[in-house]
């Protein structure tokens, strides 16, 4: 990736290719791409799109399934590719994974959309199409400045195409930057439908999905009343079909994408630039089973979090316990997201090995989000992943709710329910929550139901630090009983002071000429 300064350049010829649809479109002149001989037919418009959506792959493919990493919820061995480092609280402004990636990612997407916004008027088109494509830009601009405060804190606030000057902008606040992305969103969902896209369309921002994103950014910044408002939109939102889809485990399936759950998601694809290694990254280090690296692997502290199958917690007496194996009888989530101990893999016994240690590094392997089960199913080569990356959906929207209404008025019937929704998918039925739960017990349920339904979708990170829970959850030791890591304790630290945020990436600063300033303790 090169720097910022030159992401400005970059942005300004906007590339063809696309995160929704990887078409190649045939453009003449092929030798020259500038504002004056592109910006003229619809088709135009749609090329410049597609390159505001092409960013997403850079913001997910090598981010989304580590974000888990910086947890408890799962491990990751290998120092090399970043993310060891944040979950050890020693990562620096040069080091290597997410730190730059998502800095660089949705700067070069805010640039794109930038340059799109800039330019569309331009274009002779139908005006409610054009109206659309508008919104969708606003929407993908809000995502990649959600990203970015998420992550990084108070950013340089850019709505202009690029230019060199912006390299030496100092950093807005996150309330400016904020308030940027909620105009953006009530903007888009002023004008994208409501009803899901068909054919060449799948993948485009809707309506829900605007409002999806602002229930989160609310959530994010503990306007409670106003995110429940904003999940309610969404949850009432005529046309959508938003539903929960009948199967956990086929919600992270390739033949099952783009189904009544997703909201937003991430369209990878087998072939070509826009594919992803998830299968290689979460598939098992051995050769038996799949050509996999074990690059992230779920931890015995999460797999342990499971209650069982009535909704009571795991204990050696509990009626439900097997003494033979702890983990059977549990929540059915546990065994549709991860291959343990006395299950197969691939139509293979998960391996154990001599002195009775599983897997490879925490005796687990996710199978969510690879194509692998129980029964055998065709290996995945490297860089041959193609599974969407699932950014918002409905289930989501619904716990956002259960959580903002509980924190604005307390656990009402409708908190009740939208969690009972989650619990009661076809395939899982956990029971109802106990009634007459308090403020403070319901949202100790809430905290667990999240951390148990998105493992692995890189949200627990963001969650334990607007939770306020940081500090105890990713301040303490892992215990490692993979067969090459047994016995081993994987020490996370977490400074609040420092570790709340990443660093800003440093050739960022020095290409600013110190203009933006870096994040405290780094």
């Amino acid at each position: 990736m090169k720097s910022y300064k030159y992401y400005i350049i970059g942005a300004l010829l906007i590339m063809m290719g696309s995160a929704c649809k990887k078409d190649i479109f045939n453009l003449s002149p092929t030798d020259e791409l500038s504002p004056a001989s592109f910006w003229k037919t619809s088709s135009d418009a749609t090329a410049g799109l597609t390159g505001c959506y092409s960013n997403l792959w850079d913001i997910t493919n090598y981010v989304l399934p580590y974000l888990d990493v910086l947890t408890p919820n799962a491990y990751s061995n290998y120092p090399w590719e970043g993310w060891q480092g944040i979950a050890w609280g020693n990562a620096t402004p040069d080091g290597p994974g997410g730190i730059p990636v998502i800095w660089e990612g949705a700067y070069s997407g805010i640039g794109r959309t930038n340059v799109f916004l800039a330019n569309i008027g331009n274009v002779e088109m139908d005006a409610t199409l054009k109206a659309r494509m508008i919104g969708e830009a606003k929407f993908l601009r809000a995502l990649y400045y959600f990203n970015l405060i998420n992550y990084y804190g108070g950013v340089p606030l850019i709505t202009t195409p690029p230019d060199l000057s912006q390299a030496t902008q100092p950093r807005a606040t996150v309330d400016q930057v904020r308030q940027q992305i909620l105009k953006d969103l009530d903007d888009a969902a002023a004008v994208l439908p409501a009803a899901p896209y068909t054919g060449s369309d799948i993948g485009r921002a809707t309506e829900g999905a605007a409002l999806a994103l602002k229930t989160r950014v609310l959530l994010y910044n503990g306007q409670w009343a106003d995110a429940a408002a904003a999940a309610k939109s969404v949850m009432t939102l005529a046309g959508t079909g938003y539903a929960l889809f009948p199967s956990y485990r086929g919600l992270f399936l390739p033949a099952n994408e783009n189904n009544s759950e997703v909201i937003f998601d991430v369209q990878f694809e087998s072939t070509g630039k826009f594919s992803t290694n998830w299968d290689i990254l979460l598939g098992i280090y051995n050769a038996l089973y799949t050509p996999g690296w074990s690059s992230i692997e779920p931890t015995e502290d999460f797999v342990d979090t499971y209650d069982m199958k009535d909704g009571s917690t795991y204990s050696p007496t509990n009626p439900l316990a097997d003494p033979t194996n702890k983990y059977n009888n549990r929540d059915p989530r546990m065994d549709q997201t991860i291959f343990r101990p006395g299950v197969n893999y691939e139509g293979l016994p998960y391996p154990v090995d001599s002195k009775g240690f599983a897997g490879i590094y925490t005796g687990f392997s996710f199978k969510k989000y690879t194509v692998y089960d129980n029964a055998p199913t065709p290996v995945v080569t490297e860089n041959k992943s193609y599974i969407n990356g699932i950014l918002l959906r409905y289930a989501d929207v619904l716990l956002m709710y259960a959580e903002a209404q509980n924190e604005a008025s307390g656990p009402d019937a409708s908190v009740y329910d939208a969690i009972r929704q989650v619990r009661q998918r076809a395939g899982i039925t956990q029971p109802n929550l106990p009634a007459g739960l308090s403020q403070s017990e319901m949202r100790a349920k809430i905290m667990h139901e999240r951390r148990i339904e998105f493992v692995g979708e890189g949200l627990y990170f963001s969650d334990v630090r607007r939770w306020g829970t940081a500090n105890v959850e990713l301040n303490r030791a892992v215990q490692l009983n993979g067969s090459y890591k047994a016995g081993i304790m994987d020490i996370r630290k977490y400074d609040p002071k420092k570790n709340n945020l990443f660093p800003i990436p440093q050739h960022e600063i020095d290409n600013s000429q110190k203009a933006i300033t870096q994040n405290p303790g780094y």
